[in-house]
């Protein structure tokens, strides 16, 4: 099928497919297409078939959402946007896709952890004495007190859960990113003092999680206010020998021109486009993509987060001022309700859920830990690739780069792709033919039939799909 495009900004279309994940190619005048999707009045001449955009801009109003987002959005608004343009498009001709989700796994999800603080010894007694009182209220005296004698140093710290968080994952079989502050006592710009975190990088345990398999990114403090803070914020990371680092702003602070600092300043990716009060879609995508202005940066949307589930309240900028916003403060049974929705999505739809459990809500009186292991298994029970941020953006951004080209024979389909479908250590990518599947004699590779489509494990450059 030979798909044309005929539309002004060149970004809101490349991004849409690497979304969609189709052949396409601009528009030319005179040169024959299945099918063309403009507006009717920039192709007036054009009789043959036509997706007009007056009806609905695709391309308007999913770069709108990927790049200036949307408040208490509880679907994935592009994805719907999308599947509506694939069924528009499956009318004239079969349609063949790269899924964003690999060969077997309906999903994929990020797990990551944004430290905030390491130890009671660290922290003013404010937080440490408004902690041990909410253990005391919650019925768990001796834990307040606890909290109490280890900021006197006189007992063992029950804030210092690292090796815990490490048992605790490898026990599951899984790996995650956990995300530093780069600086110790900085609010940041434009922050109240609160924001600020105490421990010194040179405390943690960095080089054992980077030994073990887990990902280090920067837990960013001011980088999203210029390249020159993002260079100075990143300096740490790159001194322990990482490369393609990560980033998390702290307390979610972004502006216009903030993915545009973190590009400059080197920074692999982004995952600070979320909700700190909420869970869903901010930016209406389960996928990773390249935000508008950004040449290599790319980012991985934020979708649940601990404290926007459990908590009562959270700090959120709003003209110019610091205010609490009301968070979920949910029941486990109802959060599990919640995360259910937008697994049903992921399932659906396919991408990557990510996942936001902070360092200390493994500890007392969050102690969220049990919650957190049986979401774990049941993200494990769906058959979903879980795994840390970086690989995750990796594996999309592998995806960028394919292309397909698609010819036919008599009875058969000549299906070439071209690119690095193959890495180790990284699931395969996945093929969907739109097409009867009765129709459907052999593939010279593993496939699995649909309800009226078929999905083909990508372990070849070129397929062969012979028809009945």
């Amino acid at each position: 099928m030979t798909l044309g495009v005929f539309y002004s900004d060149k970004y809101a279309v490349e991004e849409t497919f690497q979304l969609l994940k189709i052949p396409w190619e601009w528009y030319e005048s005179g040169k024959k297409y299945d099918v063309v999707i403009a507006y009717k009045r920039d192709l007036p001449d054009f009789y043959g078939h036509l997706i007009d955009l007056t009806e609905t801009d695709y391309f308007h109003e999913i770069a709108s959402l990927l790049n200036k987002g949307k408040n208490h959005l509880h679907q994935p608004q592009c994805e719907i946007l999308l599947d509506q343009l694939r069924q528009k498009i499956k009318k004239f001709d079969i349609l063949v896709e790269i899924l964003p989700n690999p060969w077997n796994h309906p999903f994929m999800v990020a797990l990551t952890h944004d430290v905030d603080l390491i130890s009671v010894r660290e922290r003013r007694w404010l937080s440490v004495g408004n902690a041990a009182l909410r253990c005391m209220l919650q019925g768990t005296f001796q834990t307040g007190i606890r909290i109490i004698l280890a900021k006197f140093q006189i007992c063992s710290d029950p804030w210092e859960k690292f090796t815990e968080w490490m048992e605790m994952e490898q026990n599951l079989g899984i790996r995650s990113t956990f995300f530093f502050l780069p600086a110790s006592n900085k609010p940041g710009l434009f922050a109240p003092s609160v924001r600020s975190g105490f421990y010194s990088l040179e405390d943690t345990p960095i080089p054992t999680l980077i030994k073990d398999g887990w990902e280090v990114g920067v837990h960013g403090i001011d980088n999203w206010t210029s390249k020159e803070k993002g260079l100075e914020e990143i300096t740490f990371f790159k001194k322990m020998g990482l490369r393609k680092i990560g980033n998390r702003v702290h307390w979610l602070m972004f502006g216009d021109s903030s993915w545009k600092f973190l590009d400059q300043a080197g920074y692999y990716y982004d995952s600070s486009f979320g909700y700190n009060n909420d869970i869903g879609f901010r930016a209406g995508t389960l996928q990773v993509y390249r935000p508008a202005g950004s040449k290599h940066l790319l980012e991985l949307p934020l979708h649940i987060q601990d404290i926007a589930l459990f908590g009562k309240s959270c700090w959120e900028l709003s003209d110019n001022q610091w205010i609490h916003e009301t968070c979920l403060n949910l029941s486990p049974n109802k959060a599990d309700t919640n995360i259910d929705e937008l697994i049903g999505y992921a399932k659906k739809f396919g991408g990557v859920i990510t996942v936001l459990w902070h360092y200390d809500s493994i500890t007392p009186p969050k102690d969220y830990g049990f919650f957190y292991c049986n979401l774990i298994q049941k993200l494990k029970d769906t058959n979903s690739w879980i795994s840390t941020a970086h690989n995750i953006v990796t594996w999309f951004l592998n995806r960028r780069y394919l292309m397909i080209d698609c010819t036919s024979e008599e009875k058969r389909m000549i299906i070439s792709i071209k690119g690095d479908f193959y890495a180790e250590n990284y699931p395969l990518y996945c093929l969907r033919v739109h097409l009867d599947p009765e129709q459907i004699d052999n593939v010279n590779t593993d496939f699995l039939r649909g309800s009226d489509y078929i999905d083909i494990k990508l372990s070849k450059e070129t397929i062969l799909v012979h028809l009945k």
